[in-house]
């Protein structure tokens, strides 16, 4: 569990104030989609079986709380951090994030913190991470229509 929170949690947070001092609107408005969609996917994860994060199996919605609003949160902040305000080309920005992630969890498939059931493989979660950072590039260009954004 600590390993969870550390890595998950207290350190892409502490990567958060350098986007904040520079782009603060980010965090009122993909700041709670990117965690809204964490916490959707990851509790339908893990209800369905598909997943398991092993770190507090009383708790269900525990198990990735922590995730969820620590690195899949602060990392949906930096894509529309990098994509927006650094204005990156999307060609390279979607894979770097999408592959950095499942990257990620790859890793953490390694250690063992996260398991999968038979039905699920990396592919899948590549494709969750796809649909993830999608549904944040089209809210974001929502947002710059609606001259919130830059």
């Amino acid at each position: 569990m600590l390993l969870i929170i550390v890595l998950g949690f207290i350190i892409p947070w502490l990567t958060a104030p350098y986007v904040y001092k520079l782009a603060p609107k980010i965090f009122y408005t993909v700041a709670p989609v990117g965690a809204l969609i964490a916490v959707t996917l990851n509790q339908l994860g893990i209800h369905l079986g598909l997943w398991k994060v092993h770190h507090m199996p009383t708790v269900v919605l525990l198990d990735s709380i922590f995730l969820d609003f620590g690195i899949f949160t602060v990392v949906s902040v930096w894509f529309i951090f990098i994509l927006y305000y650094k204005q990156k080309n999307p060609l390279w920005v979607y894979p770097a994030f999408i592959f950095g992630m499942t990257g990620i969890e790859s890793i953490a498939l390694a250690i063992e913190t996260v398991s999968y059931d038979e039905e699920w493989n990396l592919f899948y979660t590549l494709l969750m991470y796809i649909g993830g950072f999608t549904t944040l590039h089209i809210l974001t260009r929502k947002l710059v229509t609606l001259k919130i954004y830059p």
